[in-house]
């Protein structure tokens, strides 16, 4: 086998091109439209395959996973389970996807149990991800080896991008697509189905801002808000919440109830641990996990006078009590080209696929309607003389001849002959002529309703808010996270941080300077000619000054 000789940088380039739209395309973004990357599409479609539905008994996830690799994901089954777990847990995903049994991590970050312990199925919204998959909705293409088809993208009810977000890094770009409330963005899109030149504010009528699952409190005016809607880009800081409780003989403890979104727990509760243990928080003497369902973590007051509100705007700066939370609404778009778009165009690309699945289930309703009908109006043609039907089928000597006597006799094509012969002898007999007219008429009824819709656009467009409503209903419910307006302005004296004690200021004659607790001129440790040159009795709240001989003051 010969060598082939290529210019260098020409080959990298056109190799790492070729990587860099892979992982665009096929990994790291998110399709606008069903809100998935590649391998939580094939999760949810792979589930569904094997049976793992709502209504269905859980599955070992272990099963789930060689499925997805085996069939459709040629990539390590860690990856792939890692994907799943976070679709089972209510602490990543606003609206979880798959319902996960066994340990599927905390918001402690603790790990899963391995695949071989946890099992899965999926989740009730789940479902309104692939309701519409069987009316072929959407197109299939090949798998990795040709052997098998996949959907492009899933016919989703639900707004999926919005109500769960998404976040991955790809090549010279990346995103980070925050979650939001389903109700909210089911009544954005419904108005924007009646509003088509809605502006960002209108949409903001609706869509308060992002609600993570974990709670919190989300820090940004309206204006900053609708400047990150309207670029697709920006910042926000989430604020964890907290409370105060009044204990017995006027104690009081500051409970934190909520954390900002993707915070760890235990590591915060270190965090602040480590503050108190380093009197960088005075005011705080110790602090517990008392977690069970939700958040509850106890910081015990030094006294009832300790302002609670000093102490959380210390932690708001000092800790991960508060934090900064980019935004990049970068997805794919349906011409698979990646695009930073503002959240109208989140919401536009939503109606128009809805749009698209709607008008393609119709269809595929009346091309089946009109199948049935076709084979009752044939059943109604062999009525006229059911046994004279059913002789010809009896002295037949095979079904060859049957079907070519049907078709002669009562006028029949190959389909409604076909349909006939496939009948068994008994259930022809006892067919009844009443039950084949009302089943007639009413395929016929809901044929022309079917017309009526798909030859008007305002009828189209109103079977999409019908579908956006009900989901709505069926699992709407209320905001997570609280939007502050601008945030109040919080801020502290640094003096109120500081352990109110006496201490001694010590001076050498070497210029060394240190605060000591106690003084005992015999226990001072000083170099060698050296030796102290002044002692004040002072507090940690007083300040210190010092006049040189040159005129300066050092404080």
């Amino acid at each position: 086998m010969g060598v082939s000789q290529t210019i260098l940088h020409e080959e990298v380039e056109s190799r790492y091109l070729a990587y860099a739209l892979s992982t665009i395309v096929s990994r790291a973004l998110p399709d606008v439209r069903d809100g998935l990357k590649p391998v939580h599409r094939r999760i949810i479609y792979a589930m569904d395959a094997i049976g793992a539905k709502q209504a269905a008994r859980h599955v070992k996830s272990a099963r789930v996973v060689g499925e997805v690799i085996g069939k459709y994901h040629p990539h390590g089954d860690a990856a792939v389970y890692d994907a799943m777990v976070r679709m089972a847990q209510d602490f990543s995903l606003r609206y979880p996807l798959v319902d996960g049994q066994g340990n599927f991590g905390s918001v402690d970050g603790d790990g899963a149990a391995a695949m071989r312990y946890t099992e899965a199925k999926l989740s009730a919204i789940a479902g309104e991800l692939l309701a519409d998959l069987k009316a072929q909705t959407v197109a299939f293409s090949d798998n990795y080896d040709g052997t098998l088809t996949e959907p492009a993208v899933l016919p989703a009810r639900i707004p999926n991008l919005l109500i769960n977000g998404s976040s991955g890094i790809a090549v010279g770009m990346a995103t980070n697509i925050p979650p939001h409330n389903l109700s909210e963005v089911c009544d954005a899109l419904i108005n924007l189905i009646g509003n088509e030149d809605a502006s960002t504010a209108e949409i903001m009528a609706k869509i308060k801002g992002p609600d993570f699952p974990t709670g919190g409190q989300i820090i940004a005016s309206a204006e900053e808000m609708k400047e990150i809607y309207r670029r697709g880009k920006g910042s926000i800081k989430i604020r964890g919440e907290f409370e105060v409780e009044t204990l017995k003989r006027g104690r009081r403890q500051l409970v934190i109830t909520s954390l900002p979104y993707s915070v760890n727990k235990s590591r915060l509760v270190e965090k602040i641990a480590d503050l108190i243990i380093s009197k960088k928080l005075p005011m705080v003497t110790d602090v517990k996990d008392e977690s069970a369902e939700g958040v509850r973590v106890v910081l015990e007051l030094r006294d009832g006078k300790v302002d609670s509100k000093k102490v959380m705007t210390f932690l708001y700066k000092h800790s991960d009590m508060e934090i900064n939370f980019p935004l990049n609404f970068t997805c794919l778009t349906p011409l698979a080209t990646p695009e930073r778009l503002s959240i109208k165009e989140v919401l536009n690309h939503f109606l128009d696929f809805r749009k698209e699945v709607v008008v393609g289930k119709l269809e595929f309703e009346r091309a089946s309607l009109e199948k049935r009908i076709h084979i009752l109006q044939g059943f109604m043609k062999i009525f006229v003389d059911l046994d004279a039907a059913i002789a010809i089928i009896r002295v037949a000597e095979n079904r060859a001849e049957a079907h070519e006597n049907l078709k002669d006799r009562f006028e029949l094509d190959d389909e409604q002959a076909k349909a006939i012969l496939d009948l068994r002898l008994h259930a022809l007999v006892r067919m009844e002529v009443s039950k084949i007219e009302e089943e007639l008429a009413a395929k016929e009824k809901r044929l022309k309703q079917i017309n009526t819709i798909l030859v008007s656009r305002a009828k189209i467009w109103r079977e999409v808010r019908k579908e956006i409503a009900a989901v709505k209903k069926g699992y709407g419910d209320k905001r997570c996270t609280a939007v502050i307006a601008g945030g109040p302005q919080l801020a502290y004296d640094k003096e109120d941080f500081v352990v109110h004690e006496d201490v001694f200021v010590v001076l050498t004659r070497n210029g060394w300077l240190k605060r000591v607790k106690s003084y005992d001129p015999r226990t001072q440790l000083l170099k060698e000619g050296d030796e102290v040159l002044a002692v004040i009795n002072a507090n940690t709240k007083e300040t210190v000054a010092f006049f040189s001989n040159f005129g300066k003051v050092y404080v």
